[in-house]
């Protein structure tokens, strides 16, 4: 298609830094309908070569309302591994691709329906990442007696813990992830029946979800930090948390990376080096992580 019928199509003026374009209709056969949707007939997800976060603009052509979001090919990435915008993952899998002259937007559909090699690895580290994240946080709430806190994090350790098992069995998580576990009768699917349907009290569903979420932790630990394991066995020198954090697939775990590194530490799966290091707030031994 050319960009002239693009700008029909949209309402919109085109630009050569558009590498390509997905439309989504309503009228489309998308398995998981999307919030992008709600009130328009048509999203048209544009993807950009240069860095740039989601710029979103409305047109309206007749009767017809279409929202058009503009993104960066890096941040379309970066949503769609983090697993936290399910309807731009929805749009570029669902919708129809109207512009594509370098076969970009193929190759990244190709790529998560395959999920082999790096794009597991990096979707299995961040998925355990924010398991144990979330796994902590729950049995802290669970300590100081907020019940309902502990309840909302187990919840949500239990919803990465499905990802993880659908993405060792071979596939992409589907935005819809319970529907996509309870097909593969695992037991993490049992685990959310129990926590979210048991006749037990709240505090009790609480503490035997996080029992079994303990188990998985050490379980699971060294098959889903391959991604890290392999960072850190990138170079000869330790590395500190400050540089990890720089990497570009792991800066956006500042909150869980820390708790990674810790419980990768006490298992002997990684080493700490310490050093004498001054940084004008304070005295003392800097951390560094290697193999």
């Amino acid at each position: 298609m050319e960009l002239s019928n693009l700008t029909l199509l949209s309402g919109e003026t085109f630009d050569e830094s558009v590498l390509g374009a997905v439309a989504l209709r309503q009228s489309g056969n998308a398995p998981i309908p999307s919030a992008l949707l709600h009130d328009f007939d048509m999203v048209v997800l544009m993807l950009h070569e240069e860095e740039k976060e989601r710029i979103v603009s409305h047109t309206i052509a007749g009767e017809k309302r279409t929202q058009s979001v503009h993104i960066g090919i890096s941040a379309l990435e970066r949503a769609v591994m983090a697993g936290d915008n399910n309807d731009l993952l929805t749009s570029l899998m669902a919708g129809e691709v109207i512009w594509d002259p370098k076969g970009i937007l193929k190759d990244m559909r190709r790529e998560i329906v395959q999920f082999e090699g790096p794009i597991k690895e990096r979707i299995l580290f961040m998925e355990f990442a924010r398991f144990l994240h979330m796994y902590v946080k729950s049995k802290r709430y669970l300590e100081a007696g907020c019940i309902m806190d502990a309840y909302n994090c187990t919840l949500m350790a239990l919803y990465h813990w499905a990802r993880i098992e659908v993405s060792e069995g071979g596939r992409f998580p589907d935005p819809a992830i319970w529907d996509q576990v309870k097909s593969m009768n695992t037991s993490v699917y049992k685990l959310y029946e129990e926590l979210t349907v048991s006749t037990e009290t709240l505090e009790q569903r609480v503490e035997l979800v996080l029992l079994a979420c303990e188990f998985s932790v050490m379980s699971k630990m060294a098959d889903c930090s391959v991604m890290l394991l392999n960072i850190l066995h990138g170079r000869k020198e330790p590395w500190s948390i400050k540089e990890l954090l720089l990497h570009s697939g792991l800066g956006h775990l500042e909150a869980e990376l820390p708790l990674v590194l810790r419980k990768l530490v006490s298992r002997s799966l990684i080493r700490e080096i310490t050093s004498w290091a001054s940084t004008g707030l304070q005295d003392g031994h800097c951390i560094r992580y290697t193999l």
